[in-house]
């Protein structure tokens, strides 16, 4: 089995590093701009690995170190990349799995079925594990009345050492850029929705208590309205929420951000060059956020369920709690996020996961 994997940052190198160590895995392809360094006292069997450079932003450039006879691609790359790797993908017939959400490609789904070729994507950490955990709790009810997933990653308690009580183990334009999204959801059975500039208010935030973590703050995230069609239970799901956990007083500064418009991803021609508000606050932050040598983040999902099962009321309650293993190095994020998505393509090449 050949793969070629998209990417080779923070989640991709852990991607790389679960492949390595499978049996089914003849030779793994990297590409990105840079060749990552491997260390071998951690990464095994490091004969079946290979560097290509690649500018991903170059179409001619990505389609054909893509079409390179690989059974299966993992793309890591950023999210404003995914449309035009899963085109891609379709276009030359292989495998493709990835952690981003998958609005947006509904209309590839036939073309790939057509070449005979399965397009999974949502297979990291949230989304990934969390609708995994999900999909086998709805199979357990005969009916769903409620469904709320939670998902967070953060730096643990002993690392926090900043008023925004967060450090960074995914790019910080990409955090930002989830903060500033509306959310669709179902109270009551009514449906609601909150604008971007809304869901940072206190109002629209509540506590939940994590096992051996503490209380955090439960902020609205996108469109669980969407998932719960997804799995079916729209029919009968009275309350229904998807939510990003952090710790307690990140949500007043974010919400202060946006009110001042430094999240805006607008230019402006008298910053250096031309640069968005978001650009700079990126920039100034970053080497301050950055996760220290010997500190943990954790990774937390939590999933909980009530409806119906054997003609009773029951709930479900799953929690997920990662840390960082720092004997390899790896984040909580790398192991959450390249590792499912690993999984999910041996599946795939094993015929486990056979759907198109």
């Amino acid at each position: 089995m050949k793969v070629l994997v998209l990417g080779c940052g923070m989640q991709g190198r852990a991607v790389i590093y679960d492949l390595l160590k499978s049996d089914i895995v003849t030779e793994i392809v990297g590409a990105d701009m840079v060749e990552p360094k491997l260390n071998p006292d951690i990464f095994s069997h490091l004969d079946k690995f290979s560097f290509v450079t690649i500018d991903a932003n170059d179409r001619i450039d990505l389609r054909k170190k893509m079409n390179c006879g690989a059974d299966i691609i993992l793309d890591m790359l950023p999210r404003e990349l995914t449309r035009i790797v899963t085109e891609l993908a379709v276009e030359i017939g292989t495998h493709l799995v990835n952690a981003n959400y998958g609005k947006g490609l509904d209309d590839l789904h036939d073309k790939a079925v057509a070449k005979g070729i399965s397009i999974m994507p949502e297979m990291g950490f949230d989304p990934g594990i969390d609708l995994v955990i999900a999909g086998e709790a709805v199979r357990q009810f005969d009916e769903i009345h409620e469904l709320h997933s939670y998902g967070g990653g953060l730096p643990e308690a002993a690392a926090i050492d900043n008023p925004l009580k967060y450090k960074i183990t995914w790019t910080f334009a990409g955090v930002l850029d989830s903060t500033n999204q509306p959310a669709r959801m179902m109270k009551n059975g009514e449906e609601i929705h909150i604008s971007a500039q809304d869901i940072y208010k206190v109002e629209n935030i509540h506590l939940v208590d994590i096992p051996g973590v503490g209380d955090l703050d439960a902020i609205y995230n996108r469109d669980a309205l969407l998932f719960a069609e997804k799995f079916g239970i729209e029919k009968t799901v009275k309350s229904t929420g998807r939510y990003t956990l952090r710790w307690p007083g990140f949500a007043p500064i974010i919400h202060t951000w946006m009110k001042f418009g430094m999240l805006s991803k607008e230019p402006l021609d008298w910053l250096p060059e031309n640069m968005s508000p978001q650009d700079y606050l990126c920039k100034l932050l970053e080497p301050q956020l950055e996760l220290g040598e010997q500190e943990r983040d954790v990774c937390i999902l939590r999933v909980d369920v009530k409806g119906i099962r054997n003609g009773q009321p029951e709930r479900y309650l799953y929690h997920v709690i990662d840390y960082r293993d720092l004997e390899t190095g790896f984040t909580a994020m790398n192991r959450t996020v390249g590792f499912p998505a690993s999984i999910a393509a041996q599946m795939i090449m094993k015929g486990e996961i056979s759907e198109k």
